[in-house]
């Protein structure tokens, strides 16, 4: 009885292991994709492969075809449309971060967009039709008294440094837009020919 419980025993063990080897040998089939069954002219890969290439993937690789008809994990390639795209997209980016827009009032760095300026300059013309001398800017908590004259000539300062941003992100991008290859636009440097920042110290 005790020999038949233990060669039971190493049966079950047997089977056991089996099924282990079974579950790990599971076969994936790749024909332009992936099956769980073979199809016609499909090619085997292991589990553990077809783990690896998901995986792979995740990170930003793609699952391509090799020659011999097997999935393989193979980096993107852009084209030079692609590549122009993205680097027009830097430069817009760069056109709308502080290394552009932005400018000094008694040592603090600040900006003003366009609909802000339009209004403060709407408003302190009327300001100073009614007599007024001074008038106040907000920003970031902090008040600024600033002679209307002074106030009114900074703004025209200010619009005048965001056409010519704006003129010179424009020129970058059509530039870009005339390259001819991938070197040439990736290496193209459009940081340079913006005016100096401006510094207003009270």
């Amino acid at each position: 009885m005790g020999l038949q419980v233990i060669l039971l025993q190493n049966l079950l063990g047997l089977q056991s292991v089996a099924g282990n080897n079974l579950k790990t040998n599971i076969m994936k089939y790749w024909k332009n994709g992936f099956y769980d069954e073979s199809v016609d002219g499909s090619v085997e890969i292991m589990d553990e492969y077809y783990n690896q290439l998901l995986a792979g993937q995740s990170t930003g690789l793609i699952i391509a075809e090799s020659k011999n008809r097997h999935p393989i994990l193979v980096e993107y390639e852009y084209d030079i449309e692609e590549v122009r795209k993205m680097k027009v997209s830097e430069i817009q980016s760069f056109d709308k971060s502080n290394c552009v827009n932005s400018f000094d009032l008694l040592g603090k760095s600040m900006w003003l967009d366009k609909s802000t300026r339009v209004g403060l300059f709407n408003s302190i013309s009327i300001e100073k039709q009614i007599g007024k001398t001074d008038t106040v800017l907000w920003y970031d908590a902090i008040k600024y008294i600033i002679p209307i004259p002074d106030a009114l000539a900074m703004l025209n300062k200010i619009e005048m440094y965001a056409l010519n941003c704006y003129n010179v992100t424009q020129s970058h991008i059509a530039a870009v837009r005339t390259l001819q290859t991938i070197e040439e636009v990736e290496s193209y440097n459009f940081k340079v020919g913006y005016p100096a920042k401006l510094n207003f110290p009270g």
